[in-house]
């Protein structure tokens, strides 16, 4: 699989220096933003149609299916990314 910059998936690009390094991790972290506030965005859809329809906003086995996807690809510290990014798209649980 490849990235959108056409390097291999998980595979490391190549930096001349600090600085260029500095700015291809700036990239990254714009796109990583770009996708999380997308993902809310789909999220918040998605919680609508389903109140809509008379369901539970959230539904815990499809979240636990995106945390060990997030697991699958980055170990054990992907619990904690899926975890931030379940509760940036849905809220904090036992909060009203």
């Amino acid at each position: 699989m490849t990235g959108g910059d056409g390097s291999e998936r998980g595979r490391l690009p190549e930096v001349p220096d600090v600085p260029a390094g500095r700015a291809v991790l700036d990239e990254i972290d714009e796109r990583i933003r770009e996708l999380l506030l997308r993902r809310i965005t789909v999220s918040k859809q998605v919680q609508a149609l389903r109140r809509a329809k008379g369901e539970p906003s959230i539904q815990h086995q499809r979240e636990n299916e995106v945390i060990a996807g997030y697991v699958d690809e980055l170990g054990d510290p992907g619990t904690d990314i899926a975890l931030a990014i379940l509760e940036l798209c849905r809220g904090r649980l036992g909060r009203s």
